[in-house]
């Protein structure tokens, strides 16, 4: 695909550098006590600029989501290992609390679907699901998972236990959260699926 000029290059710039701004400040302070100034502030650039590219923070967080995800899913015919990882992933993702607090707060409100953030978690469980199978279909290959298993299902019951751990984690009291989703993965897959 040829490459962006001109203004629409430069406007899709400014927006790559406040959607990284924000998740900078959200991983740092929490969304509620991130300000738009403050997003602007460390972008480089004015309030007015912000709104000009997000009609409100609203829509700045979850962009700020898209970044995260554009920094941390996995590329197209890169998905091998994406089981191994689940366990890590969820350590991590707990770990990260004022990231994963909005994360949360916004997949929550995405249930509406005249929210802004709707379509956002309607692609990324769609990619999240592909992802996931694409590994389950590569381990059937290896003899890891038994041929009866249906990738597309078994990735949609893997995610959905994930991100409930993770919600669950988040809320306390804390627990071993790579154990469980790791006995999760072997009584949807089959013992040797972490082998």
């Amino acid at each position: 695909m040829p490459q962006k000029r001109g203004p629409y290059a430069k406007s899709d710039l400014r927006r790559r550098s406040l959607s990284a701004a924000a998740l900078q400040l959200v991983r740092d302070k929490g969304h509620r006590n991130v300000a738009v100034s403050e997003i602007a502030a460390l972008a480089e650039t004015s309030e007015p600029t912000v709104y000009y590219h997000f009609p409100a923070k609203e829509h700045l967080l979850i962009a700020a989501l898209q970044q995260h995800d554009d920094e941390n899913i996995r590329a197209r015919g890169a998905e091998a290992g994406a089981i191994a990882e689940m366990g890590d992933r969820a350590e991590v993702g707990v770990q990260r609390t004022n990231y994963a607090r909005l994360y949360n707060e916004l997949a929550g409100a995405a249930a509406d679907p005249d929210h802004p953030a709707n379509e956002f978690f309607r692609q990324r469980w769609a990619r999240s699901v592909e992802v996931v199978a694409a590994d389950i279909r590569r381990l059937q290959g290896l003899g890891n998972v038994p041929d009866h298993v249906e990738p597309e299902v078994a990735a949609h019951l893997l995610l959905a236990a994930w991100e409930g751990l993770q919600l669950q984690w988040m809320q306390g009291p804390p627990f071993d959260i790579r154990m469980l989703i790791e006995a999760n993965i072997r009584a949807i897959l089959g013992p040797e699926a972490l082998d």
